[in-house]
C-alpha cells in the first residue's frame, strides 16, 4: 500500500501542468502587455527572438522621420518659390507636392504652365509665364548649360533657373519624429547597438544619425545592398532586428533574426515583418525590447520555480514526508 500510494504520488508530481500552463501563459500575457501599448507580437517565437537581440538596425524615412517633407529654405526670393511651384503643381512626387503646400501657405499665386516636361529623377522644365523655367537637381541645370555652384544643405536641393540663368534654391527636408532621440537613448540603455541604413544621400542621413544619437550609418543604399549591411552587422553584434516601412523593406525584415515594420508603412513591409508598431512611434521599439525581455525572463522563472519544487516534493515522497495533497499543489498548484 505504501509503494502504491507513493508511485500514484510520483505520477502526479511529475506531471507537467505547471509548464504547460505557466510557459505558453507567460507569452501570452506579453503579447497581450504589447497590444495595450500599440505593439502586434506575431506569435511567442517573435517575442523569444526578440529578447536575444543585440542589435537594432533602422531604416530612416518613415521609421526615424515623418516622411513628410517641408521646405525649409528658400533662397533668391519668394519669386523662386512661386515659379517652382507653378511647374509643381501637377507633379505627384512628394517633394513637388511639399513646394506647392509651400506656396499655398504663402499664399502665392500659381500661374498656370504653357509646356511642361518632368525628367525622372532630374526635375521639370516648363514654359511659364513666357519664361523658361528649369527646377530640379544641378545635373538638369547643367545639361542646359545653367552655370550654378552646388550648395552643401541638410535635405534635397532643388535649384532653379529662368532663360538658363540660376536664380535661387529651395532646400527640402523630411521631419524627425517626436521622440526619435529619446528612443535611441532607450536603446542604448539597454545594451543594444544602433545601425541606420538607408537609400537617401549621405548628407541628409549623417545629420538625422547625429541628431538622434545613432551609432553606425550606412547611406544610399539598394534594398539588395540593405541586407548585405544587415548580415553585416550580424556577424559583428550577434542577432539584429530591423525596423522599417517601405515596400523596399521588405527583404531585409525577412532577412533579419526579427523584422518589425511600422503601422503606418506598405502592406508587403508588415506581411514579412514579425513585429508590427501600430501607432508608428518609434519609442515601441525599445518598448517591445523590455516586454519581449520580461516575457522571457518570466517565462524562464516559472520553469525553474515550477521544476525545483516538483524535485523538492519527489525528495520528500521519496522518503515518506509527501502527501497525495502536497503533490497535487506541487503540479497544479505551482
Amino acid at each position: 500500500g505504501y509503494w502504491v500510494y507513493t508511485a500514484l504520488s510520483f505520477l502526479v508530481m511529475s506531471c507537467p501542468c505547471a509548464l504547460v500552463l505557466s510557459v505558453p501563459l507567460a507569452f501570452f500575457s506579453g503579447i497581450g502587455m504589447g497590444s495595450k501599448k500599440g505593439i502586434l507580437f506575431k506569435g511567442g517565437l517573435s517575442i523569444e527572438a526578440l529578447a536575444r537581440v543585440k542589435a537594432v538596425v533602422m531604416d530612416k524615412t518613415g521609421t526615424l522621420t515623418r516622411g513628410e517633407f517641408k521646405v525649409q529654405k528658400v533662397a533668391g526670393g519668394h519669386e523662386v518659390l512661386q515659379l517652382c511651384a507653378s511647374c509643381e503643381q501637377n507633379s505627384t512626387h512628394p517633394i513637388a507636392q511639399s513646394i506647392v503646400a509651400a506656396a499655398k501657405e504663402r499664399k502665392m499665386e500659381l500661374f498656370a504652365a504653357d509646356t511642361m516636361e518632368e525628367i525622372p529623377g532630374r526635375g521639370i522644365k516648363a514654359m511659364v509665364d513666357g519664361k523658361r523655367i528649369l527646377c530640379g537637381n544641378a545635373s538638369l541645370l547643367r545639361d542646359n548649360d545653367v552655370h550654378l555652384e552646388e550648395v552643401d544643405e541638410f535635405g534635397t536641393v532643388v535649384y532653379v533657373a529662368v532663360d538658363d540663368r540660376f536664380v535661387g534654391f529651395l532646400v527640402i527636408a523630411d521631419t524627425l519624429k517626436e521622440g526619435a532621440k529619446e528612443a535611441v537613448q532607450r536603446l542604448k540603455a539597454q545594451g543594444i547597438a544602433t545601425v541606420m541604413l538607408t537609400g537617401d544621400g549621405e548628407i541628409s542621413a549623417k545629420a538625422v544619425a547625429e541628431e538622434v544619437g545613432i551609432d553606425e550609418t550606412y547611406a544610399k543604399l539598394l534594398p539588395h545592398e540593405k541586407l548585405e549591411k544587415l548580415q553585416a552587422v550580424r556577424k559583428q553584434t550577434g542577432a539584429a532586428m530591423f525596423v522599417g516601412d517601405g515596400i523596399n523593406d521588405a527583404p531585409v525584415l525577412a532577412g533579419a533574426d526579427v523584422g518589425a515594420a511600422m503601422g503606418s508603412g506598405a502592406d508587403a513591409a508588415i506581411e514579412a515583418a514579425d513585429v508590427v508598431f501600430m501607432t508608428s512611434h518609434v519609442d515601441a521599439i525599445p518598448e517591445s525590447l523590455e516586454i519581449a525581455r520580461k516575457t522571457n525572463q518570466v517565462a524562464w522563472q516559472n520553469v525553474v520555480f515550477a521544476l525545483a519544487i516538483k524535485f523538492a516534493v519527489m525528495a520528500l515522497g521519496l522518503f515518506g514526508h509527501a502527501s497525495m495533497w502536497l503533490a497535487v499543489f506541487a503540479d497544479s498548484g505551482v
